[in-house]
C-alpha cells in the first residue's frame, strides 16, 4: 500500500483548511463503565482541557444514543456556570468529547473535606451558581436528571460548573413529563421513585437535596440498601437544618423538599428569593464575571470545530539538576504525571517549577550558597530541601515565575503579579511596605487592572511586559539597568520608554543589564556592558591590513538601546548570564559575547572577544532550540535531542566530572560545546544562576493524528490511522491510546 493513502487528507474525511492541534495526556481524572476521563494539556498554549472517553463497543444502543445526547446538549449550552463544550471526535471506536477542565474537584470533595459547617455566605456563594445554572438549562427545556454534588465541579478560583448531561432530557415544553427511570438513588426526587411521570421540579429536589449538603454536611436520607432509602425518601421527613442557619435559608431548603413537586419553587423563584436579596445577586453575578474571564479568552481564541485535526502526544516528562555540587545532572522523580513540570527557574540559592496544572513548587538550593530571606513563598525562613508546593496558590493557578537572587516573581492565570522573599532593593514592588522580608506571596498591587504578560528578574531588578506592550522595571537601577535613563533604584514599577514602530515581544532580565526583543527581531538592552556582556561593543578595521582594529567600548547604558552588532540577525531569544549572553537567531543559530575568561562563549579559546561570535563546532548543522548561562558557563540543547555544555567546569556547573587539561589553569574548564547526557530527552525548559542548572525533558511514549473532525452520530466509523509509537507507559497513556497503540 501507498504510505501515502495513510494521511488523513488522502483517505477524504479532512477538509483542505483543517489545522493540527496538539494535544498531551496529564493524567487520567476518573474511570467509568464504559470510558474514561482524561486531563489533556493544549500545545499551542499550554490550557487544560478534559476529553471524556467513550469507548463505543462497550455501549448499546441506548448507551450509545445517551452519548449523543450529551453531545447535543452540551453544544447548546452556553453558561458561565455549566461545563463548556469545546468540541468533540471519533477515533474509531472511541468517542472523544473535549470539555471545560475545572481544576478544583467536585462538590462532593469539597463537602466531604470540611470539618466544621460552611458559613452561610460560602453555602450561598455555591448554590447561586448552581442554581443559575439549573435556571439556564431549564430555560432552554433542558432536564438534567443526575444533578448531584458530584456532578457539580469547582475551579480553584470557586467557580461552580454543572456537568455530566449524559442522562439529560430535552422537554419539548415546560409542561412536558418525561417518565424514564434514571438518576441517583440519594437525590432522587419522590415522584420519580414512585415510576411516576415528572419534570423540572424533580430537578429542583436534587438542587435541594445538595443544598442540604452544604449546610449539614450530610445526606438528605440515607440508607443501608436500596429499598429501605427509597422508602424514607418517599415516607420518611429529614433532619432538620442547623440553626446557625438563617430561617429564610432553613425554610427554602424544607420548600425545595416538598414531597409534592407543585409545591416546589422553580430554579428562577429560587434566583429570587429573599437569601439573595440587598444586592447580593447582582454582586455575585459580577463576581462570577470577573473569574471567568480566562473561561471566555479561552472560547474566543479556540478554532472552530470543523477545522480541527487532534494530534496527540503522550509524553513522560523528568526534571534534572545539577551544579553546587551536584557533579551529574540529577532527576527529580516528584515532577511526573499530574505533576509535570512546564516551566522551571533559577535563583541565587533557590529553585521554582510551575507543574502542567499550573501549581507553583519551590525550594531551597544551599549548595549556592546564600541565605532564605522568604524567596520560597512558604511563610517562613527554612531552607526546605524537597520541592514544596506554595500553599498560598493553592486556589490561584500560576503561569509563569521568575527568580532572582533572593526573591521570586510570579504571573498567574488572571496576570495578577505576586512577590516574595528580600525587598532589600525594592524588587517585590511594594514600595518597602512589608519591610526587607515578605514570606508568603504577596500581590503587586500597582498592576491592579493591568494585565502583564510575562515577568523576568535580575540578581536584584525586575522587568515586566503588559499584554498591552508596555514594559516597566523596578528595583536596583545601578549601571541604569532599569531602562529609566538614570541610575535611581525604584521601589515600584516604573514604566520604560519603548520608542519604535515595532512592539515588544518578550523582555529579560540579566544579573545587572536588561534586554527587550522586538517582533521585528531586533534586540535592545541597557545596564552594564562589562567584558561586553551587552554587546553593544563594535569594532572597525582599516583601510590597510596591516592597520590596527579599533574597538569602540561602551561601558554602560542608562536606556534602551539597539544592540547593533546583532541588527543582522533576527533574534528569537536571549539568555544574559552572570558576565556573558547567548542569542538564538530566526535560523536557530547560536550567538554568544561578553566574557571568555573560561570559554564561556563556546569558540574555542579563552581570548578576549570584542563582539558577538556564531557558535559552530559540535553545533554545526544543529539546530538550537534552548540556551542559558550561567556564571561563567552556558548550556544548550539541540532539536536532535542533545544537550551540550561549556565554561566553567567547577562544582559541577557542566554537568560532568571530567576535565579540559588543554588550559593550564587551576580550574578546568571547556571552551566547546560537550554533551552532557548523550542523546537526551527533548529539553522544553532550562534555567541556569550561578552555578546551578535545571532542565525539563520530555520523552514521545506514543503519538496519534486522529482521523475525523466533528461527528453527527457517535455511531459512524472511519479507518484507522496509523499510529507511531515508542516505548509504551500505561500508567501515562489513556486506554484508547494504549489500545490503538497495541494494533
Amino acid at each position: 500500500m501507498d504510505a501515502r493513502s495513510d494521511s488523513p487528507m488522502d483517505r477524504g474525511d479532512i477538509s483542505p483548511g483543517s489545522q493540527e492541534t496538539g494535544y498531551i495526556p496529564v493524567r487520567v481524572l476518573g474511570r467509568g463503565a464504559f470510558g474514561e476521563a482524561v486531563l489533556y494539556r493544549k500545545v499551542e498554549d499550554n490550557s487544560l482541557v478534559v476529553w471524556k472517553e467513550v469507548d463505543l463497543k462497550c455501549l448499546g444502543e441506548k448507551e450509545r444514543k445517551d452519548s449523543q445526547n450529551e453531545i447535543d446538549i452540551l453544544s447548546i449550552l452556553n453558561h458561565t456556570n455549566v461545563v463548556s463544550y469545546y468540541n468533540h471526535f471519533l477515533d474509531g471506536d472511541t468517542l472523544l468529547i473535549e470539555m471545560e477542565y475545572a481544576n478544583g474537584g467536585s462538590l462532593h470533595e469539597k463537602i466531604a473535606r470540611q470539618k466544621e459547617l460552611f458559613p452561610e455566605e460560602v453555602v450561598l456563594w455555591y448554590f447561586y451558581q448552581v442554581a443559575s445554572a439549573v435556571s439556564h438549562i431549564h430555560e432552554l427545556g433542558i432536564l438534567h436528571r443526575d444533578i448531584k454534588a458530584l456532578n457539580i465541579f469547582l475551579t480553584k478560583s470557586g467557580l461552580v460548573k454543572l456537568g455530566d448531561f449524559g442522562i439529560s432530557k430535552i422537554l419539548d415544553s415546560n409542561s412536558q413529563l418525561v417518565d424514564s427511570y434514571v438518576g441517583t438513588p440519594y437525590y432522587m426526587s419522590p415522584e420519580l421513585i414512585k415510576g411516576e411521570r415528572y419534570n423540572q421540579k424533580s430537578d429542583i429536589w436534587s438542587l435541594g437535596c445538595v443544598l442540604y449538603e452544604l449546610l449539614s454536611l450530610t445526606k438528605v436520607f440515607d440508607a443501608t440498601n436500596p429499598l429501605r432509602l427509597a422508602s424514607e425518601i418517599v415516607h420518611s421527613q429529614f433532619d432538620e437544618v442547623s440553626p446557625k442557619y438563617s430561617s429564610n435559608i432553613r425554610t427554602l431548603v424544607n420548600n425545595m423538599l416538598d414531597k409534592d413537586a407543585s409545591n416546589r419553587p422553580s430554579a428562577d423563584d429560587i434566583l429570587q428569593h429573599t437569601i439573595f436579596s440587598d444586592g447580593l445577586a447582582e454582586s455575585m453575578d459580577k463576581k462570577v464575571w470577573e473569574l471567568d474571564a480566562a473561561t471566555r479568552r479561552a472560547k474566543m481564541s479556540a478554532t472552530p470545530a470543523a477545522e480541527v485535526l487532534p494530534v496527540v502526544t503522550s509524553k513522560c516528562s523528568e526534571v534534572y539538576i545539577w551544579g553546587g555540587g551536584r557533579m551529574t545532572p540529577q532527576k527529580i522523580d516528584m515532577f511526573t504525571k499530574g505533576r509535570s513540570a512546564l516551566q522551571v527557574s533559577a535563583g541565587h540559592s533557590h529553585l521554582a517549577v510551575i507543574t502542567v496544572e499550573k501549581e507553583l513548587y519551590t525550594w531551597s538550593n544551599m549548595q549556592g550558597g546564600g541565605l532564605m530571606v522568604g524567596q520560597l513563598g512558604h511563610g517562613d525562613t527554612a531552607a526546605y530541601k524537597a520541592p514544596k508546593k506554595v500553599e498560598t496558590f493553592e486556589n490561584i493557578p500560576v503561569r509563569q515565575v521568575s527568580c532572582g537572587a533572593d526573591f521570586t516573581v510570579c504571573v498567574t492565570d488572571e496576570s495578577d503579579v505576586y512577590a516574595f522573599g528580600s525587598d532589600y532593593d525594592g524588587c517585590l514592588g511594594c514600595d518597602g511596605d512589608e519591610g526587607s522580608e515578605v514570606c508568603t506571596p504577596k500581590l503587586i498591587s500597582f498592576f491592579a487592572g493591568t494585565r502583564v504578560q510575562q515577568v523576568s528578574c535580575g540578581d536584584a531588578h525586575v522587568v515586566a511586559l503588559t499584554e498591552a506592550g508596555d514594559v516597566y522595571t523596578w528595583g536596583c537601577g545601578e549601571f541604569g539597568r532599569l531602562g529609566l535613563g538614570c541610575e535611581d533604584d525604584f521601589a515600584l514599577p516604573q514604566k520604560v520608554e519603548t520608542r519604535g514602530k515595532h512592539a515588544i515581544k518578550s523582555v529579560h532580565a540579566g544579573s545587572d543589564g536588561t534586554f527587550m526583543i522586538r517582533t521585528n527581531g531586533r534586540l535592545l538592552a541597557c545596564g552594564s556592558n562589562e567584558d561586553n556582556r551587552l554587546g553593544f561593543n563594535s569594532v572597525a578595521r582599516g583601510l590597510h591590513k596591516r592597520k590596527q582594529e579599533i574597538s569602540y567600548d561602551i561601558p554602560y547604558q542608562c536606556t534602551f538601546t539597539t544592540v547593533k552588532p546583532l541588527s543582522k540577525h533576527d533574534v528569537a531569544s536571549v539568555a544574559p548570564g552572570k558576565t556573558h549572553t547567548a542569542v538564538i537567531d530566526s535560523l536557530s543559530r547560536l550567538i554568544t559575547f561578553g566574557s571568555n575568561k573560561f570559554g564561556q562563549l563556546g569558540v574555542g579559546d579563552y581570548k578576549v572577544r570584542s563582539g558577538v561570535n556564531i557558535v559552530s563546532s559540535l553545533l554545526i548543522g544543529k539546530q538550537v532550540l534552548n540556551v542559558c548561562c550561567g556564571d561563567g558557563f552556558t548550556v544548550a540543547s539541540t532539536s536532535d535531542n542533545q544537550v551540550y555544555s561549556w565554561g566553567l567546569c567547577e562544582n559541577g556547573r557542566l554537568g560532568t566530572v571530567s576535565s579540559d587539561t588543554s588550559k593550564k589553569v587551576e580550574v578546568p574548564c571547556y571552551a566547546l560545546p560537550r554533551p552532557i547526557f548523550g542523546s537526551l530527552h527533548a529539553v522544553t525548559d532550562v534555567a541556569s544562576h550561578h552555578w546551578s542548572t535545571i532542565l525539563v525533558a520530555e520523552k514521545v511514549l506514543a503519538q496519534k493524528t486522529i482521523g475525523g473532525t466533528r461527528v453527527k452520530c457517535p455511531d459512524e466509523g472511519e479507518d484507522e490511522p496509523k499510529m507511531q509509537s515508542s516505548q509504551m507507559n500505561e500508567s501515562s497513556v489513556p486506554t484508547w491510546l494504549q489500545r490503538v497503540s497495541s494494533q
